[in-house]
């Protein structure tokens, strides 16, 4: 393997910027160091670089990138490299299909539809059609987890956007074609420049599959598994079609699903549910949050929905809305505790997220100081909590010299934080987030509702 001032050397003849130059060969040294005079593996790159993550996906690219120019370099590390990259990216396609796998829940046969999204189908109509548009769903995920991710245009390090992985390509590439295209005759005729610049365009990543190669082998991909498509590949064509032999409902169905919308989020799209359609008068909590629990286990649907009464009682109302991966209550300016996916407001979109199934997000300014002994037993209950990458000033915007909520948690290791930022505790117990209300009522000056 060639030295890393050999590298620097490579660098400085394609002419890139000293900075540049510098950043790269520190990284490229302390690779070196970590190696140890040991060869490459897979396994030594995979530790390297989930020690270095950012949480920002524009840094972590450029670790690829420094990495990538490097085995191509050395030539000899390229195909270890290679590996890396798609053993894990691979693998985190795989995880992100079984949990799309495991959240899907099938409409219930005697679901009643919002009259609006009908579209001339009557009731059974429609829920039998969708029904069979999540299975279809259902079965490409399966293909993908237990096949090739890439070969179904899964992307690599270098088509990650903003958003990092996790998003529902399937779901996004559908939701393209319906936004370019017209329904003629239970089929989607489909505009191919608009298709092309939807898949290019960069005002919401969330609902763009991108890039647009990709993007179209994964179309193709569709093909075996029951979606008919005419004309893609015709260039004497501005145009071309895509059908359901199976039931053409189905194209009326997923039309309606992404078409015919009352508002203007893209919940439906992160949350692939027949709650968006459902006619709301039959629903008992709010569209959102049914859709982003009903695929939870039972014991944290219990957690979801005893939190969600608790809000009520105590004058909070559901927004329909999210903030860090959790449903969001509000009382004119105050919020509601926090309890959702993810680890931080980095995690859940990134190759170093940690599968929680659930977490608590909140901080203590007042209460840390005016409650040690419910802190205390946080910090023998989530030491973790205490001790995470992400414990910067987010809230009052300091520097950790200037931060006047700035403590010492752990006086032997010298670990700092500030109280007023959030923490992050995982995987709580029902008694657990009992405990956390209790304490951001007391920190809030939050009371229940008078009757």
């Amino acid at each position: 393997m060639r030295s890393a001032q050999a590298f620097m050397q490579y660098l400085a003849d394609k002419r890139k910027g000293q900075k540049y130059i510098e950043k790269r060969s520190n990284l490229i040294l302390n690779f070196h160091a970590a190696l140890n005079g040991k060869p490459p593996t897979v396994e030594v790159i995979d530790v390297f670089i989930r020690q270095r993550w950012s949480g920002y996906v524009s840094r972590d690219k450029d670790i690829f990138q420094a990495f990538s120019e490097y085995a191509d370099f050395c030539e000899q590390t390229t195909d270890v490299f290679n590996k890396f990259v798609r053993d894990t990216f691979e693998g985190e396609a795989r995880k992100a299909m079984k949990a799309y796998k495991d959240a899907m829940v099938f409409i219930p046969s005697n679901t009643k539809i919002a009259p609006a999204h009908l579209n001339g189908l009557t009731n059974d109509e429609f829920v039998t059609a969708f029904l069979l548009l999540q299975k279809f769903l259902y079965n490409v995920y399966d293909a993908i987890e237990h096949g090739s991710p890439f070969e179904w245009g899964c992307p690599d390090w270098s088509d990650l956007t903003w958003y990092g992985l996790v998003h529902n390509r399937v779901i996004m590439l559908l939701n393209a074609l319906v936004e370019c295209g017209n329904i003629e005759n239970n089929t989607l005729i489909v505009d191919k420049y608009r298709f092309e610049a939807h898949s290019k365009k960069k005002a919401d990543e969330q609902i763009v599959c991108k890039p647009l190669h990709k993007t179209k082998m994964l179309l193709e991909r569709l093909i075996p598994m029951g979606l008919h498509i005419e004309g893609l590949d015709d260039i004497d064509t501005p145009i071309f079609a895509v059908s359901f032999p199976d039931n053409p409902n189905v194209i009326t169905v997923l039309c309606s699903y992404f078409n015919e919308r009352n508002d203007k989020t893209t919940n439906h799209i992160r949350y692939f549910s027949y709650r968006f359609i459902e006619e709301p008068a039959t629903q008992t909590h709010e569209t959102l949050f049914l859709a982003m629990t009903d695929g939870e286990p039972e014991h944290l649907r219990e957690i979801y929905y005893w939190l969600y009464d608790e809000a009520i009682k105590h004058g909070f109302e559901p927004t329909g809305t999210e903030k860090m991966h959790c449903y969001l209550y509000k009382k004119g300016t105050k919020e509601w505790l926090l309890l959702g996916k993810g680890s931080s407001y980095h995690e859940p979109e990134f190759l170093h997220s940690i599968n929680y199934s659930i977490a608590a997000k909140f901080g203590f300014a007042k209460t840390y100081h005016t409650h040690p002994d419910k802190i205390k037993r946080l910090k023998q209950r989530f030491p973790t909590a205490f001790n995470n990458p992400w414990g910067g000033c987010h809230k009052c915007k300091a520097t950790p010299e200037d931060c006047k909520n700035r403590v010492v948690f752990d006086h032997i290791n010298l670990r700092h934080g500030c109280v007023k930022s959030y923490f992050y505790f995982h995987d709580p117990t029902f008694d657990d987030v009992k405990e956390f209300l209790e304490l951001y009522k007391i920190e809030n000056k939050i009371k229940p509702l008078t009757v």
